[in-house]
């Protein structure tokens, strides 16, 4: 059963982050919804309850929480939902390469 609250669409936007005290790093973010995303991370350095800052292209910091890690991937949820108009810039400019 999918427990989320809203669908996640398919993007490919490059993204930053960095954790409390950490510096800042560089991912992208492959799907994207209202609430959360999936970051790509290449580090495989966040860890589940972490609390990060991430960017979205020009978008951001949005403050987040960490809520699976899997090999280097991350499922990251927002602090605040993002307005219907982001998320529809990011799949209308940012899809997901084929």
């Amino acid at each position: 059963m999918d427990r989320r609250r809203h669908t996640r669409l398919s993007v490919e936007v490059a993204a930053t982050y960095r954790a409390a005290t950490g510096r800042y790093r560089t991912g992208f973010v492959t799907q994207i919804s209202a609430t959360g995303c999936r970051l790509a991370e290449g580090e495989g350095s966040l860890a589940t309850g972490e609390r990060i800052e991430l960017n979205l292209g020009p978008v951001g910091p949005l403050p987040a929480t960490v809520r699976w890690c899997a090999h280097h991937d991350a499922g990251v949820e927002f602090d605040m939902p993002l307005e219907s108009a982001i998320v529809g810039y990011f799949t209308a400019y940012c899809p997901r390469a084929a």
